[in-house]
């Protein structure tokens, strides 16, 4: 029999913002490093993979700038690894182009510090997009590795995406830290070597077997080849070798193993929890961050890249700064809502800025775009597909045609009336279909039930969603009423309530009706009041096939995953799945932009801005989430899964207590989701031209910068040369229109293409250049300027609760008082097990200790944050925050030790 190789990689995996914000966490990293350069000089061949991500050496400079020597030297000699990312994201809740910049902006960081790496490290990713694939390959990586979301327990095998694209793929299912810390107790770190390899031998088709030296903000890395090669006793068919995850992946692939394909999405909790109640806890972040990301890459960027071809200059630097701010706050832990409330305040605040910021850069664009054009009201078209509809702005309709990317006239306008009628009930017809608003507020129309407002008991947390029993509905107060009409336009609003006690929900809806295919809901959404949660019901009364758009792509769902473990698995993998899992039943599922129910009888898709969260059954209903108000970061008494997902901090902020703008559209009866006039339709809601009147001067009355028939990505200007990122999402090819030159994500050219082939992620290089600069800005009113629409939070800490950490941590403090008197009486395997329980629920002191601190500092503020509130260190918070990591590190380790015994 073979000997057994085990190889060895060492890493840290860099929750960058957490259980604290990064102006705390960014201070361990100079430790961080001065650790690996003593290893280093120790070992001239061990290796240190930094998270892959950039971000973390980004953050280091930019506290310690004299380490940027030192980091190249390390890169240089092989011993410190980067990226290929510059930060790890969510997949699932990030849009596709700030996914692609991801990979951009990491490469450029490694190139910068004399490195390479292409190899993918997602080993923490709440599940896995179906584009990922693509998306790795466009950046030149073949392998990568993942851990949650994989149906099946296979160690390596080729995850195929959308279009084809190929990835051998290292399924860490035991985890990404199964040898972490093995020598802070070496009374039985052969013991732990040992119960590791005999465990996970059984699932691994040759004798190679990866293990994993790293944890959550490790700061004092271990060298576990060398402590092994003088520790004895190890059993002689185990060979260990240092690693890393490219020279592993190269082995394998070396191999040419008959590996299993998986395709497509990889979203499955069975072997470790993929946390769906991510997709809707707070949800208010979520609408922040897709507002920003579609005002940088569908506005700013490009009309920046117009402006250029106008004779302007293009900030590409700017644009940079903001898409990685936008990519800090895409971290997992970030925009799944699962940190502490400092960390969603602080990207708050980060959103705001930027948000800010491209606003002025758009009106700037558009003055240098429109210097030569005559005195009239334009529709500026950042969208290559046809658009065809009525516009409403500054109570006027506008008719808006465009074909294509550029400036269009407006063909005609007509005034909104006001009105204040009060209505028993409302109804509109129209070419596309015919609908009734009744003295609920509900929409009936196709056949279905659209637009009610159900209120529902929720018991989960932020990590996972358990909707309970139906507590009520939002119901109109007073009559519908017509506030607006025009030809072929109607706005019915109403506002409506619900209260139990100190738990209330209020909302003011508008119901937009026009000429065009889709029914418009507005709704602003304020509640107080904790464990409970607002779904917008759309019972379309067609029962179909369910399709839901991803970041470039269209997939196909079941309503329900049941394909998952029981609480107890069997023995052989309850000791290799330490992480959590979910249990029972997901129903909860992501999406962006559009869900869609498919029958024999048509389409009926929901779009929505921002939410990325639905429920669908088989009946033809979709349950959008629109807020679920929890107050617990982590419960460890939930239904649905097993295990706790983080620290046990007191969240107040997670309940959302904040008005929220929510803008969604029905389309009834349309056509498939895949076709080109869908694709259109879904592109004007999500992106409609901007409204811009023109005063001064000029002669030009039109100008196309693009026409081709795929949905934009992006469109930018890269060393000089101008580059349009266009994908298609359907199953059949997209022509052109006429032959493009394809290039890299760098610009790079590969050949010609005339159309972009199935679900294919393309770069084109256009060949126009700038003209000269425009004689003078053109003075303009954007009519439609891009609004925020996220409101102040108005709660606070409730000061009982945070009476009740208090008490948590006297009991806690009893609880390890006595524990330590059985420490001290304790021998063996008896004394490791009683040091375990020590760590554990020091751990669980400490994090409600911090917790409490953290609440205090924030009901001190009450609710007017200084300017230094989340940027400048708290001692006392700094002090406790570090505690509790060398607390967690601990407490990890000793999972492993009291395993193996």
């Amino acid at each position: 029999m073979p000997p057994t190789t085990v190889h060895v990689i060492n890493h840290t995996h860099w929750d960058r913002e957490w259980f604290l914000t990064s102006v705390y966490t960014s201070r361990w990293i100079p430790g961080l490093i001065d650790k690996l350069e003593r290893l280093v000089e120790e070992n001239p061949t061990f290796t240190y993979l930094v998270d892959g991500q950039t971000l973390i050496i980004e953050d280091l400079l930019g506290l310690a700038p004299e380490y940027a020597s030192r980091i190249d030297a390390l890169v240089a000699a092989g011993r410190l690894i980067l990226g290929p990312y510059y930060c790890q994201p969510d997949w699932q809740l990030t849009g596709g182009e700030l996914l692609i910049r991801n990979l951009v902006y990491g490469r450029r960081d490694i190139e910068r510090h004399g490195g390479t790496m292409a190899t993918g490290w997602l080993v923490d990713t709440f599940g896995h997009i179906s584009q990922s694939p693509q998306i790795h390959r466009l950046a030149g990586i073949e392998s990568t590795y993942v851990w949650r979301g994989v149906p099946r327990l296979e160690p390596y095998f080729w995850w195929e995406g959308s279009d084809g694209s190929r990835l051998l793929t290292i399924n860490l299912f035991g985890g990404y830290r199964n040898l972490y810390g093995v020598t802070h107790e070496p009374s039985v770190a052969v013991t732990r070597l040992h119960a590791e390899v005999n465990k996970l031998r059984p699932f691994y088709p040759t004798p190679d077997i990866p293990l994993f030296d790293g944890y959550d903000l490790e700061i004092n890395p271990e060298d576990p080849i060398r402590f092994f090669e003088t520790a004895g006793g190890i059993d002689g068919d185990l060979v260990l070798r240092e690693s890393t995850p490219t020279r592993f992946a190269a082995e394998i692939r070396g191999r040419d193993l008959p590996l299993p394909t998986l395709d497509g999405e990889l979203n499955s909790g069975k072997f470790g929890a993929t946390f769906p109640g991510t997709f809707s806890a707070r949800t208010y972040l979520k609408i922040a961050a897709r507002d920003c990301e579609t005002l940088l890459f569908q506005l700013c960027e490009p009309l920046a890249a117009m402006a250029w071809l106008c004779g302007g200059t293009f900030p590409e630097e700017q644009i940079e700064q903001w898409g990685r701010a936008l990519l800090q706050n895409a971290v997992h832990d970030c925009i799944c809502g699962v940190s502490i409330d400092q960390v969603h305040e602080k990207m708050e605040d980060s959103y705001r800025r930027v948000f800010a910021g491209m606003t002025a850069e758009v009106e700037r664009s558009l003055r240098t775009i429109l210097a030569d054009f005559a005195p009239a009201a334009y529709a500026v078209s950042t969208n290559p597909l046809p658009v065809d509809h009525w516009q409403a702005a500054g109570g006027r309709l506008y008719r808006v045609q465009t074909d294509g990317v550029g400036v269009w006239p407006v063909v005609d306008e007509r005034p909104i009336e006001p009105a204040a009628r009060p209505l028993d009930s409302f109804s509109w017809q129209n070419d596309f279909y015919q609908a009734t608003v009744d003295d609920r507020g509900l929409v009936a129309a196709g056949g279905g039930t659209f637009g009610e407002l159900v209120v529902s008991a929720e018991r989960g947390d932020t990590y996972s969603d358990e909707a309970g029993e139906r507590l009520g509905a939002i119901r109109p107060e007073s009559s519908l009423t017509l506030v607006e009409q025009g030809e072929g336009y109607a706005v019915v609003a109403f506002s409506g309530s619900w209260r139990d006690g100190e738990r209330s929900v209020s909302v003011d809806v508008r119901l937009t009706f026009d000429r065009s295919p889709l029914l418009r809901w507005q709704i602003d959404l304020d509640s107080r009041g904790v464990d409970l949660r607002v779904d917008l019901m759309m019972a379309t009364g067609r029962p179909g096939e369910i399709l839901a758009g991803m970041p470039f792509d269209i997939v196909r769902r079941p309503a329900a995953d049941r394909d998952l473990l029981p609480l107890d698995p069997p023995a052989e993998l309850a000791s290799i799945l330490l992480g959590q899992r979910e249990l029972n039943v997901v129903t909860t599922f992501p999406f962006h932009d559009f869900v869609a129910l498919a029958g024999a009888d048509g389409v009926t898709a929901v779009l929505a801005r921002g939410l990325r969260a639905y429920a669908a059954d088989p009946a033809g209903a979709i349950a959008l989430p629109l807020r679920r108000a929890v107050e617990w970061l982590t419960r460890a008494d939930l239904q649905n899964r097993v295990g706790d997902a983080g620290p046990f901090f007191y969240v107040p902020d997670a309940r959302c207590e904040r008005i929220v703008r929510h803008e969604l559209a029905v389309v009834l009866g349309g056509p498939a989701v895949d076709s080109p006039d869908f694709l259109a339709l879904n592109a004007a809601f999500q992106n409609p031209p901007l409204l811009v009147r023109k005063r001064g001067e000029g002669r030009r009355d039109s100008r196309v910068f693009l026409r081709v028939g795929a949905p934009l990505s992006s469109l930018q200007v890269h060393r000089g040369a101008l580059l349009a990122r266009l994908f298609n999402p359907t199953g059949r090819p997209a022509a052109l229109g006429a032959a493009f030159t394809e290039t890299d994500l760098w610009g790079r050219p590969l050949g010609p293409l005339e159309s972009i082939p199935a679900k294919m992620i393309a770069t084109l290089r256009l060949e126009e250049q700038p003209a000269d600069p425009p004689a003078a800005p053109a003075a303009v009113e954007l009519l439609n300027r891009p609004s925020w629409r996220v409101g102040e939070n108005q709660g606070l800490p409730d000061p009982e609760k945070i009476a009740e950490l208090s008490r948590l941590v006297a009991g806690l403090e009893a609880r390890l008082a006595e524990t330590r008197r059985q420490l001290e009486a304790g021998s063996g395997a008896d004394r490791l097990r009683l040091q375990h329980q020590i760590y554990i629920q020091n751990r669980e002191r400490l994090e409600f200790a911090l917790s409490r601190l953290l609440n205090e500092r924030k009901l001190e503020e009450g609710g007017a944050l200084r300017p230094g509130y989340l940027y400048e260190p708290d001692g006392e918070i700094a002090a406790l925050g570090a505690e509790l990591n060398l607390m967690r590190i601990k407490r990890r380790i000793f999972d492993y030790v009291v395993q193996s015994l």
